[in-house]
């Protein structure tokens, strides 16, 4: 039976700005905040479905989010293809995940949200990220056993910031989920995400060969991880419109 092998652990980041270069052999995570850009976003780039969807928001602050991530996602992919952001056309993949048509399918993206932040990963093979807002009120105790085996919870339990950590561990699974496109619906107990390496049954992840997770700090209320295949580079930039 094959099996995964994945490697987590916590890197420091280093944003940058940066010019387009072929994707082959790097991972690039794109940071905004939609504070920032709402008032900078290009209008006539999206859909008419993702106009209706947008319309369908009760809350401004979640609809100019939603306006934002996906205006953002069509004008990064338009910049790696060269086709216009509006063109973009996305198909369902597996479990419904987002992907481009067949003939663009060496491009992989995943994105992610929370708060006022979002972030957009872009790569020539799957990708997942997640970002957190590490919320003080958030009771994270009710998910441990549901979420993370035995080594986890004594882990986040015995940790100096125990919040903190249990978002570094979630985020890393969720990361994870979303590069397979398994869900997290499944169970989550079986993802690793204590540091260090893991060899696991490729069935329990979704996933062949070898992958890497890397959570960071975005900074002292954010929190996130990116899940890819192993030995890319990663490139952590500003996105600018």
């Amino acid at each position: 039976m094959s099996r995964a092998r994945i490697f987590c652990e916590h890197i420091e980041p280093i944003w940058q700005n940066k010019t387009f270069s072929p994707l082959e052999n790097q991972v690039d995570i794109w940071k905004m905040s939609v504070q920032d850009n709402s008032n900078l976003i290009p209008e006539n780039t999206l859909s008419n479905d993702e106009i209706l969807k947008a319309s369908r928001f009760l809350h401004s602050k979640d609809r100019a989010s939603f306006i934002l991530r996906r205006t953002a996602l069509r004008t990064l992919l338009s910049r790696y293809t060269g086709i216009p952001a509006s063109e973009i056309e996305f198909i369902a993949g597996k479990n419904k995940k987002p992907e481009l048509e067949s003939q663009l399918n060496n491009i992989r993206f995943n994105v992610s949200h929370s708060g006022d932040l979002i972030l957009i990963a872009i790569s020539a093979s799957e990708v997942g990220v997640d970002i957190e807002r590490i919320e003080t009120g958030f009771n994270y105790s009710e998910i441990l056993k549901h979420s993370f085996n035995e080594q986890e919870i004594n882990q986040i339990e015995h940790a100096y910031d125990s919040r903190g950590h249990f978002f570094r561990l979630w985020t890393r699974k969720e990361a994870l989920t979303k590069a397979s496109s398994k869900g997290l619906d499944d169970d989550l107990k079986g993802i690793p995400s204590i540091d260090g390496w893991h060899s696991i049954h490729q069935e329990a992840v979704g996933l062949s060969g070898k992958w890497q997770i890397n959570s960071f700090n975005i900074d002292e209320e954010y929190l996130g991880s990116i899940a890819y295949q192993a030995e890319k580079i990663i490139n952590f930039l500003y996105f600018e419109f």
